[in-house]
Parts: structure tokens; sequence; C-alpha cells
């Protein structure tokens, strides 16, 4: 390990996941309140205590980690957490409250940090270096050992586990920078006639991508995927991971107990989180009409809806319909506050759902 700039003192890339999602969804005009504008960004957010972390930067210029104050005397104060860095995911440990994050390196890596009690960081994983050694076994695009550190969540030990897109896996760390493979992720054969090319064949084995990993209420790891190309709506999955897992392997032509489809039938999701209780899940999907839909925008400069659901049961419903847009991340307070940031090219905000 070394040392890097500090990235959060909190005092203690490439691409933008088995209970199935109801056939008919029900819509739910939500409360937001716009906590947040102008970031730059901002992918990743986290929660400190009854406060909120906000890291920018993780498509475009450095920026620093963002605190923003709900609780206390600063009450909607703002203040900088960190020194620039182009920051794709944050997170704060159970064990000490301290600060983790994803950063891009000059290099076009991905460095998993984390800070120290004197309020320096270390570098704990090159993302890049590791894939070196784990080659992704169903690649599709020639390059087995890339990574893009996606997602990022602390275990109730203190470890932090990575959702690597381009390398479909898990990596678990150790805060002393011992890292392993969880759980690796299958193809699965997807029908191209939607995406309207008749020189396509008319099933490709699309890789999963996983972009965001979270613990539940039983302790098990929950992976969100957007799908790879060609990036079908509704063939996304959450899937549910054994809290010990090591090696293990993630497919619906061959489920196990170790790993199985928790939520299927889902859209390019982007983030996911439970609720204090567990009793629902919350998924934060790119758009309706998926990956497609959304790099439109680029052309257009008019990005589509994001989407926001919950999951409760076999129950399905959209919050905050028609409001939100360029999806970044989620984060459930125990109040039943949900802070979402969107805008993440253009405009970035946090918003309270």
């Amino acid at each position: 390990m070394h040392r890097t700039r500090t990235l959060v003192a909190l005092g203690a890339a490439s691409v933008i996941a088995a209970t199935a999602i109801a056939p008919s969804m029900a819509s739910a005009q939500s409360d937001i309140d716009e906590l947040l504008t102008g970031l730059n960004s901002p992918k990743g957010v986290a929660l400190l205590g009854r406060d909120v972390v906000v890291g920018q930067g993780a498509f475009g210029p450095p920026d620093p980690a963002l605190l923003y104050i709900t609780s206390g005397r600063d009450r909607g104060a703002t203040i900088p957490v960190s020194d620039p860095s182009t920051l794709v995911d944050v997170a704060i440990s159970p064990v000490d409250g301290t600060g983790w994050g994803i950063v891009g390196d000059e290099d076009g890596g991905f460095l998993v940090v984390h800070q120290l009690g004197d309020g320096s960081v270390v570098e704990v994983l090159n993302t890049r270096e590791y894939q070196a050694t784990d080659p992704d076994p169903v690649d599709q695009e020639g390059n087995p050992t890339e990574s893009n550190a996606y997602g990022l969540t602390i275990a109730p030990n203190g470890d932090a586990l990575v959702a690597d897109a381009a390398g479909n896996d898990i990596i678990r760390v150790t805060p002393d920078g011992d890292a392993w493979t969880v759980a690796r992720f299958d193809v699965e054969a997807t029908p191209t006639d939607h995406v309207g090319d008749p020189t396509l064949p008319p099933m490709i084995d699309a890789e999963a991508v996983p972009t965001t990993v979270t613990f539940g209420p039983d302790g098990d790891i929950y992976v969100g995927q957007l799908k790879g190309f060609p990036f079908l709506p509704g063939t996304s999955n959450v899937w549910r991971i054994d809290a010990d897992a090591a090696g293990g392997w993630c497919s619906v032509n061959t489920p196990t107990s170790e790993c199985g489809v928790y939520a299927g039938g889902l859209t390019a999701i982007q983030d996911i989180a439970f609720n204090t209780g567990g009793s629902r899940l919350y998924v934060l999907e790119l758009a309706e009409g998926g990956v497609l839909e959304f790099e439109a925008g680029f052309g257009t400069g008019e990005f589509p809806d994001a989407v926001l659901l919950e999951l409760r049961g076999s129950r399905t419903r959209e919050l905050a319909a028609g409001q939100l847009s360029e999806p970044g991340g989620i984060a459930v307070h125990s109040t039943g506050n949900i802070y979402v940031t969107d805008g993440v090219f253009t405009g970035g905000r946090l918003v309270r759902i």
C-alpha cells in the first residue's frame, strides 16, 4: 500500500442487477426536495449518521466529495471533505465511520482507497492490477483483464466490496489490502431484434456488467447489473450471493444456493439500496428504455427519465416518476428518506424523496 491524497476527512467509468417483478406496476407521485444543485457528475452517495456524503467527478473533471449537513446547528450546510478527485463511488464504514472511495487515477485505472484515523488515506487496491491476475473467463470483448470499478459498499466487518462492471465480478478487499473474488457472473443469451441491425445474429451472449453492490438485512450480498450489449430492457437482475462466498459463480443457466436471482425483469440498474428493516428494496434504473435510449441523449441533448422502483414483496411501484434523469446513486436513511443523485452529465443534483 502507498499513500495518496486525502479523500474524506470525516473525523473517524466507463459504463454507465428469485422474486419476479409484478406484471403491473403502480406509480406513486413523490415529494422531492432539491437539496443541492450545480454538482459535478455526482454518482456516489452515502450516509454518515443523518448527514449525506456525495462523491463528485465520476464522469467529469475531478471535484471534492461534499458532506451535506442535515442535522444539528449546521443543518443545510455543505462542506468539502476531500481534495479534488475523480470519485466514482463513496461508502462509509459501519465499523468506525471512516470513508472509502473508488477513485479514477491518472492512467485511466481505478483505486480503492480508505481513510485512516489520522485523516490521511491509503490506496488499498488497484483494481486494474488485480484483474490482470484474475481474468474474466467469459469476456466477450477481447479484453478479459479490463477493469471498471463502479460500485462500492463496506461489509459489517470493515472489508470493502467492489462491483467491477468490466471484470464481471465482485471483489472483496480488507483494509490491509488482501483481496479475493467473491463471485463471477456468467453471460446470458439475449435477443437482438430490438436493436434494428440486420447484420447481428438473432442472439448474443450479453455480459452481466455488475454496477452496484450492497448488503441485505439477512447479511447476504446483493448485486445489481446493467446487462451488456445488446442492452435488452427487462433483462437485468438483482442477485443474492452468500455473505461468505469466495470464487462463486452466478448464472441464470446454473443457479445455485450460493448465488441466484433475487429480483428479475429490471432494466439497466445503476444502484440499489434496502430500507433499514429490509422490507423494501429500491432500484435506480438508467432509463425505462435502457442503455440505447439513454445513449441517444448524448446526441440530442435530451436525456430520458430515470426510473426509481420500490420492490416490496410481490409489489412494485415507481417513485418520483418523471422527476429524475441521468441517475447517479441512492441511499436510504432509517427515517425512510431516500437520497438520490442525478444529472450526472448535466447539472448534478442531490434530492430527497
